[in-house]
């Protein structure tokens, strides 16, 4: 079993890249194109990054109803609060381990992906932090 503070061993924190497209699309920005990018924004701990992906799931995704996987004959909505907590709960665990996170969902006229790059200070000296600066 992993650590699940792993992030703060690591000194890790997060950069935020979005971008808004019209479908799915084929083509995607791989990481290291990513991270030679200035970010959207940046996260110092996983509590930030899995309350600000759910703030975006809430503010922007597209409500739908959608049959639950794993269940008999359940329907769910995108984005209610029931998907938001529980992609909440998921997203902590993965930032707690110092992992990356890419999430994307539908809008009312495109798709928008998050991409949150977990970066150690060796990966970015613009934004590297001492282990004082990453604790909640």
């Amino acid at each position: 079993m992993r650590d699940p503070d792993e992030w703060r061993a690591r000194h890790v924190h997060w950069h935020v890249y979005m971008e808004a497209r019209a479908s799915l699309g084929l083509t995607v920005s791989g990481r290291d194109t990513r991270l030679r990018q200035e970010p959207d924004l940046v996260l110092t701990s996983p509590d930030d990054v899995a309350d600000w992906i759910a703030g975006m799931t809430s503010e922007h995704a597209h409500r739908r109803h959608v049959r639950m996987i794993g269940s008999e004959c359940e329907w769910g909505e995108v984005g209610d609060d029931s998907h938001i907590d529980h992609d909440l709960t998921r997203n902590l665990e993965i930032a707690c381990r110092g992992d990356s996170i890419y999430a994307d969902f539908e809008r009312e006229n495109d798709r928008l992906h998050l991409w949150l790059e977990a970066v150690t200070p060796e990966e970015c000296h613009e934004h590297s932090a001492q282990p004082s600066e990453v604790t909640p």
